[in-house]
């Protein structure tokens, strides 16, 4: 029987050997572990990214599979160090930080673990508090996917309830309208990503094809003020003009065609960010 795959997501970048050291912690604990990369990029600190990162990634992987996120500021600090398991059959390693936020409200947790750091701590490493991606989460996550451990022998279980969330809700939608915030700005293509789910854009009216008025200030300011169309897809509107569309994490998104609308808007995005969607 196939052992789950571990999947790793952190902030560390890839020009040096965080990552190369959690791989190879992994491959210690047993060579024929699967190890695979979601990201290395994510933003500095940035734990609300993490958490969105994970709830629009891990239905794609097989069930069973066990995420480790590391985006982890209060490192060696009283945080807890975790394991949870998600209703719909996945495993995340992670500090107890915020980074299970999206999981909790779109998914649920169907239990949560405290690491044991006695047993599922990587030899050695007992001096060092500022690598605990190295010297915990990756480890842990080698025992449990190499069945070395159950998911009970991570450690003492905990409640729900008491999972650390992230400051984050839901945009509001109303008949033709919804308003929300600019949780992120992808920094590859520029593209914005609102926390307005696409099931409650659906019950505004708007249909594929209307055209809106989208209004986004920070810190009260307005920085961008468009009438753009609701469409599919990019192709669907000419170079470098904007458009609406259901985004690929769950969210409505909005962009340039073959532009950055964050770099030419100079939007940031985060909780000081709002959007305002209205059909014309």
């Amino acid at each position: 029987m196939k052992k789950p795959d571990i999947v790793l997501m952190t902030d560390f970048g890839l020009n040096w050997g965080t990552v190369a050291s959690m791989h190879g912690v992994c491959k210690t604990v047993d060579r024929d572990l699967e190890i695979h990369d979601l990201s290395h990029t994510i933003a500095p600190y940035h734990v609300l990214a993490a958490s969105n990162c994970l709830q629009y990634t891990m239905p794609y992987w097989p069930k069973g599979t066990v995420f480790v996120s590391v985006v982890d500021p209060g490192v060696g600090t009283a945080r807890k160090a975790c394991v949870a398991k998600t209703a719909n059959g996945y495993y995340v390693v992670t500090p107890d930080n915020g980074t299970l936020t999206h999981l909790v409200k779109m998914v649920g947790i169907e239990e949560i673990r405290e690491i044991d750091e006695r047993v599922n701590r990587y030899p050695g490493s007992e001096k060092v508090a500022v690598f605990h991606g190295r010297d915990i989460f990756a480890y842990c996550a080698a025992r449990l996917a190499a069945g070395m451990i159950t998911f009970e022998g991570v450690g003492p279980s905990y409640s729900t309830d008491e999972i650390i969330l992230a400051p984050f809700a839901f945009g509001t939608v109303g008949n033709g309208w919804a308003e929300g915030l600019v949780e992120e700005a992808n920094e590859h293509f520029g593209n914005l990503s609102s926390n307005i789910l696409i099931k409650d854009f659906e019950k505004t009216g708007i249909r594929i094809g209307d055209m809106v008025r989208v209004v986004i200030e920070e810190n009260n300011t307005v920085k961008m003020d468009l009438e753009m169309p609701y469409q599919k897809s990019f192709g669907h509107v000419k170079l470098y003009e904007p458009i609406l569309y259901n985004g690929l994490a769950n969210f409505m998104g909005l962009g340039l065609n073959q532009s950055s609308m964050a770099g030419q808007y100079g939007i940031r995005g985060g909780a000081d960010t709002c959007i305002k969607i209205k059909k014309n």
